[in-house]
């Protein structure tokens, strides 16, 4: 199984087209499309100190922290901080970025009001430490919000992949290319069950994490397995639409 410097090390490599993807974003209209969705699932106090949980490019470190917000931002890859601290110094913001391991961070108990992440959650080897731990940093009544999707199931034989598959055509024949870094296909001719997702085989998400954040102390989880109308670009519901992104909240319990 990879390590988590290979990950990282990995993710410093795609940092660059990663970065491309979130200044086009921040370009357009969706950072305010996003602000609303995690301020309407946050706590009610203004500001929030809030932990931005493997922050890359620092896109929500950079909307909430213009949003008033007093941010952290931690991720493992050191190209991916690079990434978002010029993001900050351009928008005039100033969250705090630091190289750090999510599943071991360096916050006291109840540091945080609410602990966001997007796109992290599929790189993670062991869910149950790592949700207990942003937890741990969460203040009583705080929330945990994850935005992923089911990327590993295009690797996986059966109907998902054949739908991606066939949205990546349409959408070569459309735009020309995707979103990898190289211009390589991400689904046809690829290897099926990459080690990164074996951790998942199968299984369905949000339900997988629904499974794991059950065995840890919160006093309301819930989930919308669609989030992708207001919150990706066309191009992106074309190219991922069999694995839409949804959005699982977890409370941690007050007292």
């Amino acid at each position: 199984m990879l390590t988590q410097e290979q990950i990282n090390a990995d993710w410093t490599v795609r940092s660059d087209n990663y970065n491309n993807y979130v200044e086009e974003e921040l370009a357009t209209d969706r950072p305010e499309k996003w602000l609303r969705i995690i301020e309407e699932n946050a706590p009610a106090a203004r500001p929030l100190r809030i932990l931005d949980a493997g922050c890359g490019p620092g896109f929500f470190s950079v909307l909430l922290s213009r949003a008033g917000h007093r941010v952290t931002g931690v991720d493992g890859s050191e190209g991916m901080l690079d990434h978002a601290r010029e993001n900050a110094a351009r928008f005039g913001v100033s969250p705090e970025l630091i190289r750090g391991d999510f599943g071991a961070l360096p916050f006291g108990d109840e540091t945080f009001d609410l602990v966001v992440s997007r796109n992290v959650t599929h790189i993670i080897r062991e869910h149950l430490k790592v949700y207990g731990e942003w937890l741990r940093v969460l203040k009583p009544g705080g929330v945990l919000l994850i935005f992923d999707a089911n990327w590993h199931l295009p690797y996986q034989p059966g109907p998902v992949r054949e739908e991606a598959i066939r949205r990546e055509r349409e959408g070569l024949r459309k735009y020309g290319r995707g979103f990898t870094f190289d211009g390589s296909f991400e689904y046809i001719d690829s290897g099926l069950e990459p080690e990164n997702y074996r951790v998942f085989g199968k299984a369905q998400r949000p339900d997988f994490d629904m499974g794991v954040l059950r065995q840890l102390p919160c006093t309301d989880v819930s989930f919308d397995r669609d989030v992708t109308e207001e919150l990706w670009s066309e191009k992106e519901k074309l190219f991922y639409g069999a694995t839409p992104l949804y959005m699982l909240r977890a409370v941690k319990p007050e007292g």
